[in-house]
């Protein structure tokens, strides 16, 4: 018997796969090269929020890019390189330190990010699709979108003349001077805050029955103001960013176009006592030796309290204390104040741990400590006493809403009533 079978068979897809993958690779550079007023780029990371760029492809493997990151990457271009490449798909790799490459330094020295991390960005991008004047990419390790928009000719100019830095100022100045904004979407309004220092947008919204519900998404600054990246729902509406009318007017705009304005409000739309528990549960004392909100008498204790924790040590090093979260239960009438230390070369995780019960009359706060401490958490249980035993064991507490007048965020503050000179602020997590 005997058969003969062609030598040829059909493709599919009208061609074979290396003649797909290399026209893609193709159209990805031409693409990127022939934008004449260059990109606006956005990018979300793991470990923070968003951030933007502009980005201009050269011919020649080269591009030159601008960042909000800092002032100094906001306001000067800084060249390096880029290749398009076949890595199972084509990907666009930014194969030299930019300011890209930035988010990803291991070095808390660079930008801020966790230490061996970074802020958990790719330098890395396979090609997704393109839709209209957008090219779309998702990250290799992170799988976190960038996705590149092609400029006007005056966003190109603002970009590069060092501008960008002046919006990304006029930004923070308007949400700095009016903390305390929200929209109107179909009746429903939802209150907006913007966290500049992690690049995360929360919004909280009210239902009909006065039920208050809140989610958050990562934004950054263009030259026309806020890009919220993946968009952020309000009453089955999609904000997709935050725009500049004129000079004195900022407005959201959904995926249609419609505008929502800006309503500038003195006081939340949240009472704090409802905020509590649904809109945050821990307030975060952070790892500094003062900050906006604190009293001179809560700086003196708790830098007391740091040495305190300082005298003691595992073989490794001496225990470090960093940050003290207040950790609510509301459901439940508990709460725990968690001191975070680290100790070592490797700065290895420590805690300790005191539980409370708490009543709460007329917005006034009243702390219970919960049995004795033991283990560790009672070895060095006299060692916090100047912000335990002292006050938070003994005093009635006013909480309320604190607005920093650095950073223009809404966070929480403690009052002594019997102590008036002892006071301090957190953020809300």
């Amino acid at each position: 018997m005997s058969c003969s079978k062609p030598q040829e068979v059909d493709e599919i897809f009208g061609t074979d796969p290396d003649t797909r993958i290399a026209d893609t690779l193709t159209y990805v550079k031409n693409t990127l090269v022939d934008a004449p007023n260059g990109w606006k780029a956005y990018l979300t990371t793991e470990y923070s929020g968003g951030y933007g760029f502009y980005m201009q492809f050269a011919a020649n493997d080269r591009l030159k890019m601008v960042a909000d990151l800092t002032d100094q990457t906001a306001s000067e271009l800084k060249e390096s390189t880029y290749r398009i490449r076949e890595i199972m798909a084509a990907t666009l790799s930014f194969d030299t330190y930019s300011y890209l490459t930035m988010l990803q330094d291991p070095s808390p020295d660079v930008y801020d990010g966790e230490a061996g991390k970074g802020m958990g960005s790719d330098v890395e991008f396979d090609y997704v699709k393109t839709s209209g004047d957008t090219l779309f990419f998702e990250g290799r390790k992170f799988y976190k979108p960038l996705m590149l928009v092609k400029a006007t000719e005056a966003q190109q100019q603002t970009y590069i003349s060092g501008k960008y830095l002046d919006q990304i100022e006029k930004n923070k100045a308007f949400l700095k001077e009016n903390p305390l904004t929200s929209i109107v979407v179909d009746k429903m309004e939802a209150e907006i805050t913007f966290n500049f220092p992690t690049k995360i947008v929360s919004i909280i919204t009210a239902d009909a029955d006065g039920n208050f519900s809140s989610l958050s998404a990562s934004f950054c600054n263009t030259v026309d103001g806020l890009e919220i990246i993946d968009g952020i729902e309000i009453n089955k509406v999609k904000i997709i960013r935050f725009g500049w009318k004129d000079e004195n007017t900022l407005a959201g705009f959904d995926t249609a176009g419609n505008e929502y304005p800006i309503k500038i409000n003195t006081s939340s739309i949240v009472p704090y006592l409802v905020a509590l528990g649904t809109r945050f549960s821990i307030i975060t004392v952070p790892d500094v030796t003062t900050y906006n909100g604190w009293s001179t008498d809560f700086v003196a204790r708790r830098t007391a309290a740091k040495a305190g924790i300082g005298r003691w040590s595992f073989g490794t090093g001496n225990f470090i204390l960093h940050t003290i979260d207040f950790k609510f239960q509301v459901v439940n009438n508990r709460m725990s104040v968690v001191f975070n230390n680290t100790y070592g070369a490797n700065n290895t995780n420590f805690v300790l741990t005191y539980n409370y019960t708490y009543t709460e009359e007329n917005g006034k706060f009243k702390f219970s400590l919960s049995g004795t401490p033991g283990g560790n958490d009672g070895l060095i249980y006299d060692d916090v006493r100047f912000i335990l035993q002292e006050r938070i064991n003994t005093d009635t507490f006013e909480l309320g809403y604190f607005v920093n007048s650095e950073t223009g965020e809404i966070m929480s503050q403690f009052k002594s009533i019997e102590h008036p000179d002892f006071y301090f602020t957190g953020l809300n997590n």
